[in-house]
């Protein structure tokens, strides 16, 4: 509890650690205070649940164009919790050959060395995790939010890892 409160002090006085972290910016803090939000809430996964942090969850409505579940709501999913951190309208899907919308059509490619808090990493066709800072100054740890399933974890990862997908790094880019 302790450790929670104070990584949520941390967040809100804008404040990013680590060996290679650089501080929030005005666009990653309210981003990142968002994600913590979710983690402390620990929304159970479901592809087919919209959630809230304040209000819990409603129905979805596959009727829309995308995503099935509409801001405030999002999908409980790795790629709703993307779009609720990035505060897209709706709930895009991970990318992958076959959709017509999903997150590349609000971001793009970065290079590993420009990741910042708020990027995200994506797994084609499978999984999008989102980024918070670099947790050595070789850049191959890293601390970040997952939420293949439940709960939401946030922790450090590995870069390349054996059992990892390939990450590809991406940034909110509105058009």
């Amino acid at each position: 509890m302790h450790r929670a409160m104070g990584a949520i002090v941390l967040l809100l006085c804008g404040i990013a650690v680590g060996a290679d972290a650089t501080p929030y910016t005005a666009v990653s803090e309210p981003m990142m205070v968002r994600a913590e939000q979710w983690f402390q809430r620990s929304p159970l996964y479901d592809q087919d649940a919209c959630f809230m942090a304040g209000d819990g969850y409603a129905r979805t409505d596959w009727r829309g164009v995308l995503g099935g579940c509409h801001q405030p709501y999002y999908r409980t999913d790795c790629s709703g919790f993307v779009s609720m951190v990035w505060g897209l309208p709706v709930s895009y899907a991970t990318p992958r050959n076959g959709l017509e919308h999903d997150l590349m059509d609000v971001a793009r490619v970065i290079d590993k060395d420009q990741l910042r808090a708020g990027d995200a990493l994506l797994a084609w066709g499978k999984h999008v995790r989102l980024f918070e800072h670099w947790t050595d100054g070789s850049r191959t740890t890293y601390m970040a939010y997952d939420f293949g399933a439940t709960p939401v974890k946030h922790q450090v990862y590995v870069w390349g890892a054996p059992g990892e997908y390939h990450y590809v790094p991406i940034r909110y880019a509105p058009r």
